[in-house]
């Protein structure tokens, strides 16, 4: 399952989009498309865990990213708008955004 997700490179104060398959258990790296600083995360059962390693060995890597300036997040929230016949919150479309499920 590949679950869409971001993350803060603090080498390059961007945000980093990008598409990683939660089905794969164990050490995913991520190289930021704007300065190539790696993030290194781990899967397991289907979640990203707060373990972080430091080697390359036995990796998957993970494929294309986008940056930008401000978080998803930060674009979503900020304001209101009306979605079909009833309200949605900007806050709700990012989280449908971060929940969407693409077949790898």
């Amino acid at each position: 399952m590949v679950e869409k997700q971001e993350l803060h490179c603090h080498n390059c104060n961007n945000y980093v989009q990008f598409d990683i398959d939660l089905e794969l258990n164990g050490n995913h790296v991520l190289n930021c498309p704007n300065c190539g600083h790696q993030h290194c995360r781990v899967v397991k059962d289907g979640k990203i865990t707060d373990e972080r390693w430091g080697s390359t060995n036995n990796t998957y890597h993970i494929g294309s990213a986008t940056t930008t300036a401000i978080s998803t997040y930060t674009v979503y929230s900020v304001n209101s708008v009306s979605v079909n016949s009833g309200d949605m919150t900007n806050a709700a479309l990012y989280y449908a955004w971060m929940n969407t499920i693409t077949n790898a």
